[in-house]
């Protein structure tokens, strides 16, 4: 069922009408300038908290991002589908390191959980950001489906937890700062 719906997927959302669309998205060099002005907003607009949270996002990212690829990965050891499958339509370089889950998806989702968690009105445009690029990996041929459900699932509930620790920490300090 992952190969016939990477199939349709595939061939039927990506095209040559739409392919740079696609690599645009995947691309993590499109989303610098875009993460650059988010860190800049949260940073002028809530100066100490919002140079905290996006270290700690950054942080958050990074764990998430190693964690993907030097345990999980290995573990499942999938190979992608653009080498393990004839006619699949590969519009960007297929690497030979491991599929499931995709970091990629990884990644865009633990940003959604994490930032969109603490800033609640960024959540829906992070939340889209992080779908659109787990499908961009489908779109362009590097990922099977399930590869980024569970990619989006692992990052999002890892950013999700994280936010909540954050969050309870600040209550718990700020409470603490009260009643000096």
């Amino acid at each position: 069922m992952d190969e016939v719906l990477l199939r349709a997927l595939n061939a039927g959302i990506a095209g040559p009408a739409s392919d740079w669309l696609w690599v645009l998205i995947t691309t993590p060099e499109t989303w610098w300038g875009p993460v650059a002005a988010l860190a800049g907003g949260l940073t002028y607009f809530d100066r100490v908290r919002g140079a905290t949270i996006v270290v700690l996002a950054v942080l958050v990212v990074l764990v998430a991002d190693a964690a993907t690829f030097y345990l999980i990965k290995p573990y499942f050891a999938r190979p992608r589908p653009c080498n393990a499958l004839e006619g699949i339509r590969v519009v960007i370089g297929c690497t030979n390191s491991f599929s499931f889950p995709s970091n990629h998806s990884v990644n865009s989702m633990a940003m959604a959980g994490f930032l969109g968690w603490l800033y609640r009105p960024l959540f829906l445009m992070l939340l889209t950001i992080g779908i659109l690029v787990s499908i961009s990996r489908v779109a362009v041929g590097v990922h099977y489906p399930s590869d980024v459900i569970a990619g989006g699932v692992l990052g999002f509930s890892f950013g999700w937890i994280m936010a909540m620790a954050c969050k309870t920490y600040m209550l718990n300090k700020s409470k603490t700062n009260l009643g000096r």
